[in-house]
């Protein structure tokens, strides 16, 4: 099955995670291109959004609690 940008767009922009008052969807699409560019998996996307929230919400406690919650709302669209 091909990658569909447009879906996974659309479910990136469905996102309406905040983690404290951060809006996370910025990042996500920067780091969803960034892996296909690369082609990485799943797992190098989860690293580089784990790094992106850790550099721009500071003092938080469990960044991959935020990943996972994310990643499995738009890895149906977007893998």
């Amino acid at each position: 099955m091909a990658f569909n940008a447009l879906s996974c767009g659309t479910a990136v922009a469905k996102v309406g995670t905040r983690i404290q008052g951060f809006d996370p969807r910025k990042v996500i699409t920067q780091c969803m291109w960034s892996t296909l560019s690369k082609g990485k998996g799943g797992s190098a996307f989860r690293k580089c959004l784990e790094k992106k929230i850790r550099q721009n919400v500071h003092d938080i406690q469990n960044p991959e609690e935020f990943v996972s919650d994310i990643w499995h709302k738009i890895k149906k669209n977007c893998t």
